[in-house]
This record gives C-alpha cells, structure tokens and sequence, in this order.
C-alpha cells in the first residue's frame, strides 16, 4: 500500500464487492497461504468481481500468493482449486537429484535475476537480469508457455512473471525490490 502511494496511486483495501466492482486496476497481494486467501476471497464474496473484472478486461496485478489463487489448483499445502483464471498448477520445488541441489534451500529467500520471455509493460525501463527480492516455496506452471513473460532461476528455472491478456503477475515482492520493484508497481499502475 505504501509502495503505491508514494507512486502517487489512489489504492484501497477492499473487503466487500462493491469496492471492487468500481476498481480500474486491481492488485492481490502477497500471502503466506494459499488455502487461507483463497477462503477469504470466496467467503468475502470477492471471487465472482475479480473473475468478472477480468472479463472485463481490467489490469489485475497478482503479487506472489495474490498470483498463485490465479491459477487452477495449488499443491503448497496439500491439494487446493484455485479461480482457474490462469491454467496449469502451482507446485513446491522439486529439485530430484540435480547435482547442484545441496546448493539450494526451500523457501527462495534473498535476491534473484529474473531475464525477460516476452516484451511485457511491467518491464518498461527494466533490464532483462534485473534483480528482485523473492521469499516463497513455490512457483506457479502455466500449462500455456505463452503465458511466461519471465523466469528466475534457483536450482531449476522456474515461472516468476505472467502477462496473459490483461492479467499480471510476478512471484518476487515488488514492494521489498528496491527501484526495480518499484518500476514494476509504477508499469503497473500507468496501463
């Protein structure tokens, strides 16, 4: 929130629909459970204005686990049906026997590169490599390749930016990502 007033953006915690029905952008943010910010969309009535904002084609922005509810079904803690906005899962890492393995902890924490898939507007005036401040245990697989606009890599190279249509997202935290975190939000918030 705060990162986006010093851009100079009008933002709002929402908890009811009526809020969200006027919004123009739409951002989730981070959380550390799936299950937990899943449950409180649907039972806050959020879900069906979100999906339909969507449809509507207004810019949704979903930040590490506010991406992650995005996505068909998620297996962080157990087996959980997402908004199927986006299609394919969210998984933990799975590092099997790379050699490199024992280099690697679970969860991603400190910064990481990400490099560029496709031209996306949250990359304006970024380069491709640029570094970001991730911490998460998982990371989402979208069964539509032509949906990764970028990738990171720890240990495997993993999904940690989607651009599909007027839906955003990006597994690092923008708002703890120092100027590049805040070129992303300040992209964000001039579509």
């Amino acid at each position: 929130m705060t990162a986006l007033e010093e851009l100079g953006a009008k933002a709002q915690l929402v908890s009811t629909a009526e809020p969200l029905e006027r919004a123009d952008k739409i951002i989730l943010p981070p959380s550390l459970s799936y299950r937990r910010m899943l449950g409180s969309l649907r039972d806050r009535g959020l879900a069906e204005p979100l999906i339909r904002a969507i449809d509507d084609n207004r810019p949704i922005l979903g930040i590490g686990g506010g991406l992650n509810v995005l996505f068909d079904v998620s297996y962080e803690d157990q087996q959980h049906t997402g908004l199927g906005v986006v299609h394919g899962k969210v998984a933990r890492f799975e590092f099997g026997s790379h050699p490199a393995s024992r280099h690697f902890s679970v969860p991603h924490q400190g910064w990481n590169q990400v490099h560029w898939a496709m031209d996306c507007a949250l990359f304006e005036g970024l380069e491709s490599g640029a570094y970001f401040y991730f911490d998460h245990c998982v990371h989402p697989e979208p069964l539509d390749t032509r949906a990764v606009a970028a990738t990171t890599n720890h240990c495997v190279d993993f999904t940690s930016v989607i651009h599909q249509k007027n839906v955003y997202g990006t597994v690092f935290l923008p708002e703890r990502s120092d100027s590049a975190g805040r070129t992303v939000l300040r992209n964000f918030v001039e579509l």
